[in-house]
């Protein structure tokens, strides 16, 4: 099962390098810089399972309708995983949603947090070769 990073243009390193752990660790990544028509990527399912890490940055340009119109989709429920990058304020609307944090911490201790989050993601079973 594929874990989707939804980030801003800005915040591309950082979707960059939480998709090389994510995927040192054995799980398919894809990258989703927030532009034009994401909030219909996101809220139109993505499959129905995948689960959504949203990086949350005083970078991202959505809006408050964005937000609400994710908000109100059935298929994002309990798929979105919301992490902030740096001090800024959640949008109000995701207020109420549980978020962590990388705003602060070593690379040590987000790489922690971040396969922490991770574990609960379901990782690509690789099929086993004949013979083991």
């Amino acid at each position: 099962m594929p874990v989707l990073v939804s980030h801003a243009v800005a915040d591309e390193p950082w979707a960059q390098w939480i998709a090389l752990e994510l995927r040192a660790a054995g799980h398919d990544v894809h990258l989703d810089p927030a532009g034009p028509g994401f909030v219909r990527r996101l809220a139109g399912g993505l499959g129905g399972t995948t689960p959504v890490l949203l990086l949350i940055s005083a970078e991202h340009r959505a809006t408050a309708a964005d937000w609400a119109t994710l908000l109100r989709a059935p298929a994002i429920v309990g798929r979105l995983i919301v992490l902030r990058l740096d001090a800024a304020e959640l949008p109000r609307a995701l207020r109420a949603l549980p978020c962590r944090s990388l705003h602060g911490l070593d690379e040590e201790d987000a790489l922690e947090l971040l396969l922490n989050l991770a574990g609960g993601i379901r990782r690509h079973q690789f099929p086993r070769a004949a013979g083991r």
